[in-house]
This record gives structure tokens, sequence and C-alpha cells, in this order.
């Protein structure tokens, strides 16, 4: 892992409640999307929720983490493929995502003002379940510090066929049963 920036993400009060429409959503969907989007001000502190992470660890749904294309100064300066699923896990566990999605395009990536590529390092350190890496071309051509929206869904889709919705269902925890 890199020095960060950002050590470390909390929410307050630690005990936030989920929006109810969000609980379902997530307990009934046949594709969770985790991402894209800025690590540490986006993506983390919905997971920070209680209830989301119930939520998540109780639907049958695949669950995919969309890595960003590129990396953000001052947030991910520095970060490959693994350092956003160590960081990750740091905060949330281990066992919410089952799929990571991440750009394997061979393009020349983003230039420094726009964040460099993020390298392909897997997998992970100190993980004992590991999310089954994919890689697909999902940036996009004109701004290859962003994803491409139709290349990044026809991916998910390509995921959704693949992996379908298998998850053997847990106990149903207090998020399944108030959704």
């Amino acid at each position: 892992m890199h020095q960060r920036a950002i050590e470390r993400v909390w929410i307050e009060p630690g005990d936030v409640r989920a929006a109810a429409d969000a609980l379902r959503a997530i307990v009934t969907a046949d594709l969770v999307i985790i991402g894209p989007g800025s690590l540490y001000t986006s993506v983390l502190p919905s997971l920070l929720i209680p209830e989301i992470r119930e939520a998540l660890a109780a639907t049958t749904a695949t669950r995919v983490y969309v890595c960003n294309v590129a990396t953000q100064e001052g947030e991910t300066e520095g970060y490959d493929l693994a350092d956003h699923i160590e960081a990750l896990v740091a905060h949330v566990g281990g066992n919410l995502v089952d799929v990571v999605l991440a750009d394997g395009s061979p393009g020349s990536g983003p230039d420094a003002e726009q964040g460099q590529p993020v390298r392909l390092r897997w997998p992970p350190m100190g993980m004992t379940r590991r999310p089954r890496l994919v890689l697909d071309d999902v940036v996009a051509p004109d701004a290859p510090h962003r994803h491409d929206p139709q290349r990044l869904a026809d991916a998910l889709i390509r995921i959704l066929q693949r992996e379908g919705s298998s998850r053997p269902r847990p106990a149903i925890t207090r998020a399944a049963r108030s959704a």
C-alpha cells in the first residue's frame, strides 16, 4: 500500500439510518454496483452506514465494485487496483464484493492533470476470500480519466449474464426485515 493522504473515513453519528427504499433496492436487486466514484468521499461514506452493509450482506445479488480508471489527486494518488480494494476492506470488511471490475484496455491513459491510470496490481493483500477480477475496456476514448457509460453498462451486463444472482441468501438481517 502507498502512503495515503486520507487514512480513515467515518460517519457521525455512527448509527445513521439508511433510507428504506435504498435497503429494499439492495436486498431485491439482481446486481448491486458499488462505484465508480471517489473512493473516500463518495463510495466509502455510503458503505459505512450499518444498514447498508447489512443489506449488502443479505442480498443474493452479485455485488460489483467498479474501480475508477484514474487516480485522484489528494485522495487516491499512487493507488493501484489492489490498494483500492485494501482500503475498502479496511473500512467495511472483506465480504461485501463478489466481483471487481477494472479497466483492462491498453490505451495510453489519463494525463497527469486528470490523474494517472489505475495500475492493475492484483491480488490485494490480507484477504481470505478475494473477489473475482474482471478486466474490460470501460474507459472513454475521448476522456481517458473517465468511464465510458455505454462500455461500462455493457461490461456490467456481461457480468450479470455470467454471474447471475446465485449467491446463497444468509440469515435474514435487520436491514432485510425492514426492507
